[in-house]
Order: C-alpha cells, then structure tokens, then sequence
C-alpha cells in the first residue's frame, strides 16, 4: 500500500489505484486494512471513501489488467467506438461492417490477451469470465461512460451491451457499399493492428515452442521409462536364470538322494531276510545241540553204569 499523502483525494487516488491492481480475492482484506489505517490517523472522511471502493468482478478485474498492462492497445481499440458509431448514424453499411469485423476481431484478441495476463498473475479464468469480459469490451466501444471506465483501470461491474448504437442522422441516406476492394498489402495496416499481429504471431511461435518442448519432454520421459523397463527386464530375465539354475541343481540333489534311499531301502529288506534265515538257523542249532547234549548225559550215564557192574564181576 503507498504511503499516506498529505492531500486527501491524492491519498485516496493512491490506495485505489493499489486496490485496484491486486488480486480480486486480496481486495476485501487490503481495503479494511486502508480503512483501518485512515481511522488510527483519525482521517474519517478518507476512511469513509476508501470503504466505499467495490471489489471488482473477475470480468471487470480482466478489463483493469488490460488497462494497466496494455493501456495502449486499448486505447487503440476503443477508438473503434468513433468509427462504429459514424458509420452508424450516416447508414454507411460498408463502413459498418468492415468496422464491426474488426471489432469482433479485436474484441477475442484482447480478451484472450486478458486471460494470458491473469494467468501470469497467478489467477487463470474460465472461459465463462473471458466471454463476460468480450461483453464489457462491447459495451465499451458503445458507451463512452463505460469506455472511460475500462480505461480508468478500476472497473468494479461485469457490463454488457444490448442496444443498437447511436441513431441514424435524421438526414443521412445510406451508403451504396462500394465495389469489393483489393486486398490491402501489409504495409496498409495501421499500428494498432500490425501490434495485435505481431503479438498473434509471437503467441503462435511461444505456443510451437512450448508444444515443441512438451512433446521433447514426453519423448524424454518414454525413453527413459523404456529404458528402465528393458534393465528391469534384463534383471529379471538373470534372476529367472539364476533360479532355474538353482532349480535344477537342487532336483538332481533330490533324485540322486531319491536313489540313495532306495538302495538303502533294498539293501535293509535283503539284510531283514537274511537275518530271518540266520534266525531260524540257529533256533535249529540251539535245539540239535540241546538234543546231543541230553544224548551225551545219557550216554555217559550208561558208561557209568557198565563200569560199575564190570567192577563187580
């Protein structure tokens, strides 16, 4: 905000055309804040006036942008309102509507040109508020009260446009339309226009450009995505390698154990049948050697018994 002046209209002049110049969502708090600051100086009188400023619309907010960063294409296209307005009132049909093509021309360039300012001012607009600012910029070049307001720079009203312009001259007769012109060359344009061109055509080249860039950029992107994706692959693929190499290691350990056991197993089942023949073997052996030994006490007992009997003879 400026700093205070000692005339008061200067002072209010001043903080309005800072107001003005901020956001549309800064104002409310900016105001007050003016306010405030006018009561503590005890100036009423500019307090009272500051909290009469009105928020301007987005649309009206547009207008103000044009004013204050392209107050001289402005200041050329309104003077389209001249124009159209003489060749209303003398009927000059041709005039009329070469003028009115011009407008229309001019009335899309600045407002599109208004929604790239706010756009750089860190507030874009939807389409719905650039149509409303072509609305103000037509009512401008109709209404003299409303051009000098777009041109003030501190327009608080969406305005639009309904009427038909300025009455014909009760004298005039209209204008028969002159035969087709030849095409003017580009050195018939006037400076107004030759601006308005250039700045088309610098739009044109910054939006190849940016296009341009984005399309290197996403090229840049899906190169390296690809890039990534084929060492993800190639990762992946050695690690398959590696299990599958793993894998069959680890099936050979299997089946050669698989063998073992099954030889083992064999093995144990031959073992188990001779041990039963063993078995049986010496069952039979311990039972014959039991047999020979009673046979043997028998005999011995029968010797024993002779001897004795052979003593007594």
């Amino acid at each position: 905000m400026p700093e205070p002046a000692a005339d008061p209209d200067a002072e209010l002049d001043a903080v309005a055309d800072a107001l003005y110049g901020l956001l549309p969502d800064e104002f409310v708090a900016e105001r007050d804040t003016a306010v405030a600051r006018a009561r503590e100086r005890g100036d009423r009188e500019l307090a009272k006036s500051i909290g009469r400023l009105r928020r301007p619309t987005r649309a009206a907010w547009l207008a103000n942008l044009l004013a204050r960063h392209r107050g001289e294409q402005l200041t050329g296209f309104l003077a389209l309102g001249a124009g159209l307005a003489d060749a209303q009132r003398t009927l000059d049909g041709a005039a009329l509507r070469q003028l009115s093509a011009r407008r229309t021309q001019l009335v899309t360039a600045m407002a599109r040109e208004a929604g790239r300012l706010a756009v750089a001012a860190g507030d874009p607009v939807p389409d719905a508020v650039l149509r409303d600012l072509q609305g103000i910029l037509e009512a401008a070049l109709a209404q003299p009260d409303i051009a000098a307001q777009v041109r003030s720079g501190r327009l608080t009203r969406t305005v639009s446009y309904t009427g038909f312009g300025p009455e014909a001259d009760p004298g005039a007769v209209p204008v028969p339309a002159p035969p087709p012109p030849a095409p003017p060359a580009p050195v018939g344009e006037d400076r107004f226009e030759q601006e308005w061109a250039e700045q088309e055509r610098a739009e044109q080249e910054r939006a190849e450009r940016e296009r341009a860039e984005r399309e290197r950029a996403e090229r840049e992107r899906r190169e390296r995505a690809l890039a990534d994706a084929e060492a993800e692959e190639d990762a992946a693929r050695a690690r398959q390698r590696a299990d599958e190499a793993a894998r069959d290691e680890a099936v050979a350990a299997r089946d050669d154990a698989r063998d073992r056991v099954a030889e083992l197993v064999a093995a144990l089942d031959a073992a188990r049948v001779q041990e039963r023949a063993a078995t049986a073997r010496a069952r039979e052996a311990e039972a014959a050697a039991k047999a020979s030994a009673r046979d043997a006490g028998a005999a011995a007992t029968r010797t024993a018994r002779a001897r004795a009997r052979l003593e007594q003879v």
